[in-house]
């Protein structure tokens, strides 16, 4: 027999998005990813100059391969769900969580570093402070959901997302202050 409440259940269940729960080990792996991208884009930010800023304006030198680099950590970082992690291994996950903050601090204190470098390039300062931004916003989400389910270092997960949001504000600030 067809019924509408059947047929509306089929469908939600159809829809739904479940959320696993995360393993501490899948949580681990995903920092480490982002970690590892943070860590790949510190060479080209480090090799601003500028002679090398104005090259931009060709699609070459460092900050086409930050921008590309910025972006892909936001994407790898939008594929990342947390959802609920099992208790077992909250430690771990904290520590790639702190490990994860203290290497993109480290690229974003050489973009701010740089920034003064650069101020009379044009073309610089909109696109590394949109990614920045878009990079902030989904790191924001993660931390949330990580400080929402890691109970045992809850207060430690938000005092070192709370510390990654000031040197992003810093870096977006920065950059978004470089224009003609």
């Amino acid at each position: 027999m067809f019924s509408i409440a059947k047929l509306f259940t089929a469908a939600l269940a159809v829809t739904s998005v479940a959320v696993a729960a995360v393993t501490p080990q899948q949580a681990v792996d995903g920092l480490r990813l982002l970690t590892q991208k943070a860590q790949e884009l510190q060479a080209p930010a480090q090799s601003i100059s500028l002679v090398t800023a104005p090259l931009i304006v060709i699609g070459q030198g460092p900050f086409p391969l930050i921008i590309a680099g910025i972006a892909d950590q936001t994407k790898t970082a939008h594929a990342l769900n947390f959802g609920e992690i099992t208790p077992a291994g909250d430690e771990r996950v904290f520590n790639a969580y702190r490990e994860f903050v203290h290497v993109e601090q480290t690229l974003l204190k050489i973009l701010i570093g740089k920034a003064g470098l650069v101020n009379q390039v044009p073309l610089v300062g909109q696109p590394i402070a949109a990614v920045l931004r878009q990079l902030e916003d989904v790191t924001d989400t993660l931390s949330l959901q990580l400080i929402e389910t890691v109970d045992t270092r809850s207060t430690d997960l938000a005092r070192e997302s709370k510390s990654l949001g000031e040197s992003f504000s810093s870096a977006i600030e920065k950059y978004e202050g470089l224009s003609l």
